[in-house]
């Protein structure tokens, strides 16, 4: 069965991690580098919430509730610390937050005639509007499906077949690309295919989808 659909993770896949960011916002703030330990994927042994998240003690909107409160008194936050964490990582330009070998990708699938969509557990909950609007890519994906105010949550299969009914096709036409190895689980889960974008390296990741794809229209 060919593949006639691809659905992204916002988070990490479209966009970069917030890990990405903290460069930038120590720079804005003035800190020496490191000062904002935030490491996740790419330092575990730095990051003990990570470690912890990854090993099933908690969901991945906990951890972030957790870091949001370690690192409240340096970004200045707000009521709401894990918006307020969020704000302070990506404000920045657009073009340093989308992922670009993403975006290509996107552009590459849609040449070959493949839907896009999105689905992603958080980015009301994590992003206020007028950022989601500068940023503008909710349009660019068909559909774009965000779970954060339905009560449901990757890997959940009920957020899975929201994005199945949004395409009308078949699970086992669609691949789902996902950062967090939990959620390509619950994607096979419901019959979708999945690969496993690694942000550790995101060229090979996008050379596996290529491939996923390429391999599913040799399929009888």
């Amino acid at each position: 069965m060919a593949i006639q659909a691809i659905v992204f993770d916002f988070g990490g896949v479209v966009i970069r991690t917030p890990f990405e960011m903290v460069p930038g916002l120590e720079r804005r703030l003035g800190l020496p580098p490191g000062s904002i330990d935030l490491a996740g994927p790419f330092d575990p042994e730095a990051d003990p919430l990570w470690r912890r998240f990854r090993a099933g003690e908690f969901t991945e909107l906990e951890y972030w509730h957790r870091q949001a409160d370690r690192h409240a008194e340096m970004i200045g936050a707000g009521e709401d610390r894990l918006r307020s964490l969020m704000d302070s990582l990506f404000d920045a330009p657009k073009d340093k937050v989308l992922r670009p070998d993403t975006w290509q990708l996107r552009r590459t699938l849609i040449d070959r005639g493949l839907r896009v969509a999105a689905l992603t557990n958080d980015l009301s909950r994590f992003h206020d509007p007028a950022w989601i609007e500068r940023m503008d890519v909710l349009d660019r994906f068909d559909p774009f499906v965000d779970l954060s105010n339905t009560g449901i949550l990757k890997p959940d299969p009920r957020g899975y077949r929201r994005v199945l009914d949004g395409l009308g096709v078949e699970a086992g036409q669609v691949l789902f690309v996902d950062d967090q190895p939990v959620n390509i689980t619950g994607a096979e889960s419901v019959g979708m295919r999945a690969v496993h974008f690694n942000v550790l390296d995101p060229t090979r990741s996008v050379a596996s989808v290529l491939d996923a794809i390429g391999n599913s229209d040799t399929e009888a």
